[in-house]
């Protein structure tokens, strides 16, 4: 098997490749990126590359497999940038896996991609459509490259798509705003909106990528530890307080300091997504992938917690 990797030097990457490395079935890494890995091996070629080069398929031929993990999760200022190189460029991709001949696509979607909705169903399955949130950069983008696979799997019916939905997922190296939240003195939630969190082990995102190249799995599998937290659940567990904070007063609040670059993290989308909850059942994965988390939801944050250096 020859894997074509995009966004090789991402997180998620660096995180899945020990296994593409050891797996004697794969005999080819080829990992595109604008920045070369921190990694080498045998294994591993890698390709300068942009994923919305019109001439992508060049670099692809000779693979069987793709892996596409080249998107951008926070946030930057351009939008415009973001979705070019999100939405046109998971196309771009896409479309050269198929001029190049690929037989499998191994997607990593989000559960982002259902949009955080009041009148989300209390457990999402893969069969509630995809609707993204158009005021979230993330969301919307996650869900238009979805429903691009909708019309593409159709024109390119002898092609393997899976598509992977974690929910946020957290590692010892990770950095996001949940590990942010680790040295907060007290945690926020807002006030009148019950929401709930789902965390899941990025090894075990991992395992679930890896388990897709050992079979043929078209269609979508949500990945998320067992069970959930509230954000008082989520301090009780930190041991510090949490505060009940107006919805309105967050999000203008964070607009504000977002437009004078004081929040690196959570742009006014972001805040918006997590006003209500996106909890997902992952039992299709269990039952068909054979895939087994090591950790739920709690634990997940509480085997952060412990990674982390002392203070």
């Amino acid at each position: 098997m020859r894997v074509a990797v995009t966004g090789i030097s991402s997180y998620l990457a660096r995180t899945v490749f020990p296994l593409l490395e050891k797996d004697p079935a794969v005999e080819e890494i080829r990992g595109l990126d604008l920045k070369a890995p921190s990694f080498r091996s045998d294994k591993l070629r890698f390709i300068q590359a942009d994923v919305r080069d019109p001439e992508l398929a060049r670099h692809l031929k000779g693979c069987d497999t793709l892996i596409h993990f080249a998107f951008i999760v926070m946030p930057i200022r351009d939008e415009a940038k973001a979705d070019d190189i999100n939405i046109a460029g998971s196309k771009n991709t896409f479309q050269a896996a198929a001029a190049a001949g690929m037989r499998k696509i191994v997607y990593s979607s989000s559960v982002a991609a259902y949009g955080a909705w009041p009148e989300n169903p209390p457990v999402i399955t893969e069969d509630v459509p995809v609707r993204g949130m158009p005021t979230f950069y993330y969301s919307r983008a996650k869900a238009a490259v979805e429903n691009f696979l909708d019309g593409f799997e159709k024109e390119h019916p002898a092609m393997v798509i899976t598509r992977l939905r974690p929910c946020i997922f957290v590692g010892p190296t990770i950095e996001n705003a949940v590990k942010d939240i680790l040295g907060a003195k007290m945690v926020p939630y807002f006030r009148g909106y019950p929401s709930r969190m789902q965390l899941v082990w990025d090894e075990d995102v991992a395992q679930a990528i890896h388990l897709a190249l050992k079979g043929d799995f078209p269609g979508a599998f949500n990945l998320a530890g067992d069970g959930s937290l509230s954000m008082q659940e989520f301090a009780a567990i930190l041991g510090v307080p949490s505060l009940p904070v107006p919805y309105a007063l967050a999000y203008w609040g964070g607009r504000l300091l977002w437009s004078l670059r004081l929040f690196g993290q959570l742009s006014p989308g972001w805040i918006e997504c997590i006003r209500y909850s996106i909890i997902v059942s992952s039992d299709k994965a269990k039952r068909v992938l054979g895939w087994k988390p090591s950790c739920d939801t709690a634990g997940a944050l509480r085997r952060l917690i412990a990674s982390l250096p002392p203070a």
